[in-house]
């Protein structure tokens, strides 16, 4: 085929010449995750929480799509409150914070902003406090402190930190997102709702970090544009449902429909009013958010199994880590598939709200 190295060179020189110019704007220079050591299989999962034997519980826990989380389920910290575990959530969390902001090997006294976000908060300082204090940061650092997306936490945090890149491109911006979802898992009791035990079956800890840069010289994604979308009347869809001594994160049978139906309208809208084809886009990086969930995103844009094989990768090996869960699947789908000049990829993220957030990236 002689025209085959021509072909070959024209499709690399307009990549070459799109990346170029893109160059300029917030990239997502480096991403590192941090994990805990401790890693349950789903049947260590059920013994724990008292669930051996009852076959709803079984069932659900095997057919949710993973495989193995980390989480602390001891004795220990099963025997305490929601508020009794606070403390040491805390630590946790500002460990594993600390741990992948590390990997991520930068100068602390280049960031200009620091975005930090959990599910729910835990009291005062923030993260992003803490964080400022252990780097010894400037004192003028910009601090902000998410709580309460959970799940579609990454694209506001990243459209905050982008913003802020946009007024001071000679700093870096720092987003870490952290959570315990093993602080809202409890012990089963015979009164334990459905919804109780789906959330038992699916979630697990896990803390990311991101930097991004607006440096010419910076590496990965650029973030080309966002976007979020609320869905009216679906609050109660996903909420914490505390009450005294018990609680968990309840999600809703109807979630991954609600979010699928409108979906297809939510993507074209943003894709459009960006001048995007969907044809353009080379990798999708779906919110792991259980199993429904990605076969519901996976029927609605009509996404291959390989679309998708990442997120599956990422609920199989983490489950639901709520906050970062789309930085772990973003993290593997540049390990796995080193993505080339010119290429695009969008990010689906779905939580609280119930809340779709759309990101393209380019590199």
């Amino acid at each position: 085929m002689p025209n085959t190295l021509a072909d070959r060179s024209s499709i690399a020189e307009l990549r070459g010449h799109v990346a170029a110019s893109r160059r300029t704007g917030p990239r997502i220079a480096g991403l590192a995750v941090s994990d805990a050591e401790t890693v349950l299989s789903q049947e260590q999962v059920l013994e724990r929480l008292g669930l051996t034997g009852n076959e709803l519980a079984e069932g659900i826990f095997e057919r949710c799509g993973v495989k193995r989380r980390h989480l602390d389920l001891s004795e220990d910290f099963l025997g305490r409150t929601l508020q009794g575990r606070t403390p040491q959530i805390e630590r946790e969390l500002l460990r594993h914070c600390i741990r992948s902001v590390d990997a991520l090997e930068l100068d602390p006294r280049r960031i200009g902003t620091v975005v930090s976000a959990s599910l729910y908060s835990l009291g005062c300082p923030t993260l992003a406090h803490r964080l400022v204090d252990h780097y010894e940061m400037d004192p003028a650092t910009d601090k902000y402190h998410i709580t309460g997306v959970g799940c579609a936490s990454a694209v506001p945090l990243m459209r905050l930190a982008a913003q802020a890149q946009r007024e001071r491109p000679d700093r870096q911006a720092l987003v870490v997102a952290a959570e315990s979802m093993s602080g809202t898992l409890m012990s089963a009791t015979a009164e334990d709702s459905k919804a109780k035990t789906v959330g038992s079956a699916i979630f697990g800890d896990g803390c990311a970090a991101a930097l991004l840069s607006s440096q010419p010289r910076a590496e990965g994604p650029l973030i080309l544009a966002s976007q979020v979308h609320q869905i009216a009347g679906t609050l109660d869809a996903v909420r914490l449902d505390i009450q005294d001594g018990d609680g968990y994160l309840h999600l809703a049978r109807e979630l991954p429909d609600l979010a699928g139906a409108g979906l297809p309208a939510v993507v074209a809208g943003f894709l459009r009013r960006h001048h995007v084809e969907r044809s353009a886009i080379d990798h999708w990086i779906v919110h792991p958010g259980g199993r429904r969930i990605i076969e519901n995103v996976q029927s609605a844009l009509e996404l291959s199994k390989e679309d998708v094989a990442t997120s599956w990768a990422a609920l199989a090996d983490h489950g639901n880590i709520g906050t970062p869960s789309i930085m772990y699947v973003l993290k593997d789908t540049i390990d796995r598939h080193a993505p080339e000049p010119g290429e695009r990829g969008l990010m689906v993220t779905i939580g609280p709200g119930v809340t779709v957030g759309l990101m393209l990236l380019g590199w």
